[in-house]
């Protein structure tokens, strides 16, 4: 797949990855193949649990390792719960754990859904459930970021028929948070997912997960449901 064939899933792609690397650990879901990888993750399971909301910048690159190309893209996303909301340049995703609007800011067009994170039409890639299925760890030894010290773990899909073959996590070794992911796709597509800042616990209303039509006058709704 080129990356021009890639670009209309480009967005999406990237929220569900990101909401994939916040959530991840909020299961226990993984098979823990190695010790010192199950100590790490068990931790950084334990952190994530505890958030009752998150605000995360984010920035992503995506590569097409046969033809070398890549694009990148930055946004930030928010979570309560189920609840959870992104921003980025083109477009504008809120979702209030039952409804999804994705407001498309070019043509000032908004897109309403039932929200399903199973359902392949809003989730091609699957790649927002896939820790539901398990993965065997490894850890891969301690690295550098910066000044921080890291952990890098290696994990596989157990199930195989994920469009991915392999996933990479840099972990702070001290704070026990995730800095950054790496999804090897069987496709030839590379994307690395970085978490750019990070707050937790922060007071979110209800409301700021639902769209506001109000906000974005002459916006044009399209309900799929």
């Amino acid at each position: 797949m080129n990356m021009k064939a890639y670009e209309n899933r480009f967005t999406f792609r990237s929220i569900t990855a990101i909401m994939l690397l916040l959530t991840m650990f909020a299961t226990s879901a993984f098979v823990y193949s190695d010790k010192d990888a199950s100590k790490i993750l068990e931790k950084v399971s334990k952190n994530y649990r505890s958030y009752k909301t998150i605000k995360a910048a984010f920035k992503i690159k995506i590569s097409n390792i046969k033809d070398k190309s890549s694009q990148t893209e930055k946004g930030t996303l928010y979570v309560k719960g189920k609840k959870f909301r992104v921003e980025m340049d083109g477009q504008e995703i809120y979702c209030d754990g039952k409804t999804m609007w994705t407001y498309l800011k070019d043509a000032n067009e908004v897109q309403i859904s039932t929200y399903n994170p199973k359902s392949s039409d809003i989730n091609p890639s699957e790649i927002f459930t896939v820790y539901e299925k398990g993965f065997l760890s490894k850890f891969m030894g301690e690295g550098k970021k910066g000044n921080v010290i890291t952990e890098q773990i290696e994990l596989t899909p157990t199930d195989k028929k994920k469009p991915f073959f392999k996933v990479k996590l840099t972990i702070d070794k001290m704070a026990k948070k995730v800095m950054d992911m790496t999804v090897l796709s069987r496709n030839g597509i590379e994307s690395l997912y970085e978490i750019t800042s990070f707050n937790s616990n922060i007071n979110i209303e209800d409301s700021f997960f639902r769209f506001d039509k109000k906000s974005k006058p002459g916006v044009v709704e399209i309900d799929l449901r």
